[in-house]
């Protein structure tokens, strides 16, 4: 008989509370103690603490517990800014010191490249925010229609269960003031089981706000929702299956790198962070370090963030995504911007692209910046054509230690490496990696 495990989750009230030392941090901030001869983790503890604890999960690999009082705090913890922190997935770090969380987001990444053999690393370079709240111009609400009507906010750490907010600390200022008012705006629709998610941007001109939903919406529910959008001044956005269409479009949706603008519809894909987003850019022209004239090759292109100022610079560029919409966006921007340099097409970068007329050109600088699933497909492709050098923008660092292994064993050097600060307050960390042809 086949025999399943099931975790046993004791009864808060009737665990007995227990005194322990945190003896490490892991990858993700957890921090670790030993209970009879197991490790027993506890989220918010940080090493060298004295924490008094109530075990809540126990299985036959680890246990985990609430932290319930801190007795003996370290000198570097930080006395959390969000009322949250206990409940939200998000920013659980904040009682982390900046510096012991860059030091644990690069720990991790080492251990990431170690699984991939790749033990020698260049010397980390940081991309830092010059603030650590109210830096999120883009954030995505969860709806959940519940007894007492639409809650709305943020995933419970490990968990589909939603944490309901007024305001969050890492948003703009503008956006988090939205928050209570679309809650109540939205529970004074009908077709409240049709709603799926907000998404808010924070752009040069104003808010904008995509309502995801299905089916179609009622007259009255878009009566509503325009005049929200008029009273506030909003930009307002709704998606259904058949795609996205404006209800009330005050202003252009853009924002600035230096002198470039570069508008974007809501559901497109902008860097959250302002400042981090032209910093990258900035370093990107910097480690391609390109001579004057010389054709670059921008991969995941999106709307031209990286390739627009490129052709800025006096280079020719080709920009080359997978989503038709992005790359007439790009070529919009391109037109508005009078940059007759960067040239844009659409491809399924997961096959063969070697032989399109764009590709069949040749390059000697390439910049990739694909999404989460990396660019596995792509670099096989990438090595056929041989640039000298190839920048890696990377949101994950999992995918970028897996696609560095095949871009060494084709006689690339990983010469520079840059950790992206990107999301303060949590475990998550981005990159850039050079490598160039040896």
């Amino acid at each position: 008989m086949v025999q399943f495990f099931k975790e046993s989750k004791p009864k808060p009230q009737s665990q007995p509370l227990l005194d322990v030392t945190v003896i490490d941090v892991n990858m993700h901030g957890v921090g670790v103690a030993r209970y009879q001869g197991r490790p027993l983790l506890v989220a918010g503890a940080l090493k060298g603490e004295q924490v008094r604890v109530r075990l809540a999960v126990q299985n036959n690999k680890y246990q985990s517990a609430e932290l319930v009082k801190v007795l003996k705090p370290v000198n570097t913890r930080n006395t959390p800014f969000c009322r949250y922190i206990n409940e939200c997935g998000g920013c659980t770090l904040q009682h982390m010191s900046s510096d012991d969380q860059r030091a644990l987001k690069a720990d991790a990444v080492r251990r990431l490249f170690a699984r991939q053999g790749i033990e020698s690393l260049p010397d980390f370079e940081w991309i830092t925010p010059p603030y650590t709240q109210e830096y999120r111009r883009v954030a995505r609400l969860a709806i959940r229609l519940q007894k007492k009507g639409v809650a709305l906010g943020f995933r419970r750490g490990q968990s589909h269960q939603l944490v309901e907010i007024e305001h969050c600390g890492v948003l703009r200022p503008a956006l988090s003031a939205l928050i209570s008012p679309l809650r109540q705006l939205l529970n004074q629709l009908k077709a409240l089981k049709q709603l799926g998610h907000l998404e808010l941007y924070d752009t040069k001109e104003g808010v904008a706000v995509l309502l995801r939903h299905t089916g179609t919406l009622p007259p009255r529910d878009l009566e509503l929702l325009l005049s929200f959008s008029q009273h506030k001044k909003l930009a307002l956005f709704l998606q259904d299956d058949n795609g996205r269409r404006p209800l009330h479009v005050p202003f252009s949706l853009h924002y600035q790198l230096d002198n470039i603008k570069l508008s974007f519809t809501p559901g497109d894909f902008i860097q959250i962070n302002a400042a981090l987003n032209q910093q990258m850019v900035t370093q990107a022209q910097d480690w391609l370090a390109a001579e004057p004239g010389a054709p670059i090759l921008d991969l995941f292109c999106g709307v031209g963030n990286f390739s627009l100022p490129l052709a800025s610079a006096g280079h020719p560029v080709v920009g080359v995504e997978g989503v038709m919409d992005m790359v007439e966006q790009a070529r919009g921007n391109a037109e508005d911007n009078e940059l007759s340099l960067a040239r844009f097409y659409r491809a399924d970068l997961a096959a063969d692209f070697t032989q399109e007329t764009w590709a069949r050109q040749g390059f000697e600088h390439v910049l990739l910046d694909p999404g989460r699933a990396g660019a596995e497909q792509v670099i096989p492709y990438l090595c056929q054509m041989e640039p000298k050098r190839l920048l890696y923008v990377s949101c994950n660092p999992i995918t970028l230690a897996r696609d560095s292994q095949p871009l060494l064993a084709a006689g690339y050097q990983l010469v520079r490496f840059s950790l992206i600060d990107m999301f303060p307050h949590t475990g998550h960390c981005e990159a850039m990696a050079l490598f160039e042809l040896s």
